[in-house]
């Protein structure tokens, strides 16, 4: 009796088959995640992006202190899914530790930790974060960067290099009234020492004309310095009373916002955003982003005789059926169009096609590309991928 269960053990393990294998099982997909290195400005490994996703769902822990910054990344469902804002994560290292710090436009931004196995993320280049704001005058290098986009920065501009905690304040001094005002602020965190901040005055093409200070990549408060019928223009100083100039222009590193003062919430933030849950039938692979020249270029979506989008009770009912599905050896051949990708929040689970056609019915099965095992779909389900979806 005993070699008889052994031998049946055996069996199932070569099989490939586990008796207790659920149809439906959502998760992090590398298939239809880009990631991209925001740092380096190229695509980097899909499985990197499915753990930045897996971390980032973790517990937040708290900040840790005194912290190296490394690369920053962009996780975002393919192309084919608009409803996904993404996650963005940038990597951080102390003499102990190695955090995640996370931002994805719907829960409140944080550090996760990793650990010594989540650990996969190259530690060269780490820049140790500015413990005060430093100005400088725009480099020709960035400047030319700029110029190529289009963009042209008015004299005023500066360059700012800020630390990654507290607030950024701007204030400005009108030496006629010698009245100080806030114009700009802004919540540093470990983003902000990844990506040029310019600080320069603008000019509103309308009268009276309102002069103010514009801290560009971050327009989240922004209040005019002064109105008049004649356009006026200011010059960036970091000394008072410099010959010439409208008024002083300082900046300082706060841990506390000034009295008075709230930090709007980010424009993209919705705390009632949540993803579709749908089914989509394709015929290849899903697109991605990529950069090309430094430039991200947005890959062409699948186009739309390529692929048949359920709705979200369409997709109920086909989930409902593959529920129903019995572990089985797939047999036949793939599809014409040969995808099934399920969708849930920004968790998926994509299967191929495959039509077992006999002389009197044709059997469907659906093999998880996850973990390539596969089910056969019960009578109701076949006719409705054959006869609904028109799968062939």
């Amino acid at each position: 009796m005993r070699k008889i269960v052994l031998l049946s053990i055996a069996a199932i393990l070569l099989s490939g088959c586990s008796p207790d294998a659920k149809p439906i099982e959502y998760t992090y997909l590398p298939e239809v995640y880009d990631t991209l290195n925001l740092t380096d400005f190229k695509d980097d490994a899909p499985a990197i992006g499915v753990l930045i996703k897996q971390v980032c769902a973790t517990k937040k822990v708290p900040a840790p202190k005194d912290y190296s910054v490394g690369t920053q990344y962009f996780v975002n469902l393919v192309s084919q899914f608009p409803e996904s804002r993404g996650v963005q994560a940038v990597y951080l290292k102390t003499k102990q530790d190695r955090f995640l710090y996370c931002r994805d436009y719907i829960s409140k931004p944080g550090f996760h930790k990793l650990t010594k196995k989540q650990d996969r993320f190259s530690s060269d280049d780490l820049t140790t974060p500015e413990s005060q704001v430093k100005i400088h005058p725009l480099s020709p290098e960035f400047e030319e960067s700029v110029r190529v986009s289009g963009y042209a920065f008015m004299k005023s501009a500066r360059q700012l290099t800020v630390p990654t905690t507290g607030h950024l304040v701007v204030r400005a001094t009108n030496e006629q009234t010698k009245q100080t005002i806030v114009t700009n602020v802004m919540e540093l965190t470990p983003f902000v020492g990844t990506v040029p901040l310019v600080l320069e005055s603008n000019i509103q093409i309308q009268e009276p004309y309102e002069l103010q200070l514009s801290l560009i990549g971050q327009a989240r408060y922004r209040a005019a310095i002064h109105a008049s019928k004649e356009p006026a223009t200011i010059e960036f100083t970091e000394t008072p009373h410099a010959d010439g100039t409208y008024g002083t222009v300082t900046v300082k590193h706060e841990q506390q916002l000034p009295p008075n003062l709230d930090v709007p919430p980010d424009e993209l933030y919705d705390a009632d955003y949540s993803l579709p849950r749908f089914a989509l039938f394709h015929d290849r692979p899903l697109g991605k982003l990529k950069f090309v020249n430094g430039d991200l270029d947005m890959a062409e979506p699948l186009a739309p005789d390529a692929y048949i989008e359920t709705s979200l009770e369409e997709s109920k009912q086909l989930v409902r059926l593959i529920e129903d599905s019995e572990e089985a050896e797939r047999k036949g051949r793939l599809a014409e169009r040969p995808y099934l990708t399920l969708m849930k929040d920004e968790k998926a689970q994509q299967f191929k096609i495959y039509l077992d056609r006999r002389i009197k019915k044709t059997d469907v099965y659906l093999e998880d590309v996850h973990r390539k095992i596969s089910f056969k779909l019960p009578a109701e389900g076949r006719d409705l991928l054959l006869d609904t979806y028109q799968v062939k």
